[in-house]
């Protein structure tokens, strides 16, 4: 609708028309969008998940509150740093291969950095966060702004547990890699949602800062830093999960020496492999748009708090 608006205001279809013309035109076109992106915003609204914090089952010091689960974020943070940095000074296991101590080593690395990049967005959105209290508090209590903008303050409450939870899934996921005990797409998966928290906590915080604020600017940088190391973990293991593909399907075949019945043969056989492939995706797609849609639901630990 924005778009034919637009292309409603290009020179070439205002020609011929008189300035009242071409004004009521541009009133026209403006209502009919803001009608389109009313019904939007309603549409969006019924779909919408539930914020994972309620603050009205809350009764407590908001500041307090706040002031709590940044800490936990922290805390978790810690944690799961010190975890890895143990696993990184243990004796290497003799039974493994050269490669898979390297392979080992690399990935306790590439987390490290993201548990190390973590901890420093945590510190900054810690610090944009009381700046922008300070700023917009004016004479009033901290616990007062955060009443006011309740809805930014769930949002950045459930932004700071989203950082600590998908943290922590990240370490348990990359424990089990190293054990055996977990594959390495799932440490794909839980970096992509680190990444994914690191930038709701950012967006969080942009939405109330102040134009050149420099604790912003910080969060912003570490939040690119997190992303960068979550980059990179992600590349390792997809190197990983090359080679082991190499290794397990040999070397590659040489089909310019196939005969033409034997290309045929093979192509029809890759289409059959990705058709399969493509309807096995697609059901798990499904599959995920329906656990999404119960996995936003109030914080039962809230209710415990109260």
């Amino acid at each position: 609708m924005s778009e034919v608006f637009l292309e409603s205001l290009l020179s070439s279809n205002l020609d011929g028309l008189s300035d009242d013309d071409k004004t009521d035109k541009v009133i026209n076109g403006n209502l009919d969008v803001q009608e389109v992106l009313q019904t939007l915003l309603k549409f969006v609204e019924t779909v919408a998940p539930k914020s994972v914090i309620n603050l009205a089952k809350h009764s407590g010091d908001l500041s307090d509150l706040v002031d709590h689960e940044m800490s936990s974020a922290s805390k978790a943070i810690e944690a799961a740093s010190a975890h890895l940095n143990n696993l990184l000074s243990k004796p290497v296991d003799p039974t493994l291969s050269a490669i898979d101590m390297e392979i080992n080593k690399a990935i306790l690395s590439a987390a490290i950095a993201v548990t190390n990049a973590i901890a420093l967005l945590i510190k900054a959105a810690t610090e944009s966060q009381q700046e922008i209290v300070n700023n917009g508090k004016g004479a009033n209590s901290r616990t007062s702004f955060y009443k006011k903008h309740n809805k930014w303050t769930e949002g950045l409450i459930s932004a700071a547990k989203s950082v600590a939870y998908s943290t922590s899934t990240l370490i348990k996921t990359a424990d089990g890699v190293l054990s055996n005990k977990n594959i390495p797409e799932e440490l794909i998966v839980a970096s992509n949602e680190v990444a994914a928290s690191t930038a709701q906590l950012v967006a969080a915080s942009r939405v109330k800062a102040t134009h050149m604020s420099k604790s912003q600017d910080k969060l912003e940088v570490a939040s690119k830093t997190v992303t960068s190391a979550c980059r990179s973990l992600v590349n390792q293991v997809q190197e990983i999960l090359d080679k082991r593909h190499n290794q397990s399907n040999g070397k590659d075949i040489d089909y310019s020496k196939l005969s033409l019945h034997e290309n045929k043969t093979a192509e029809m056989e890759q289409q059959v492999e990705i058709l399969k492939l493509e309807n096995s995706l697609n059901s798990a797609r499904k599959r995920l748009g329906e656990i999404r849609k119960f996995s936003y639901k109030d914080d039962p630990s809230s209710d415990e708090e109260d």
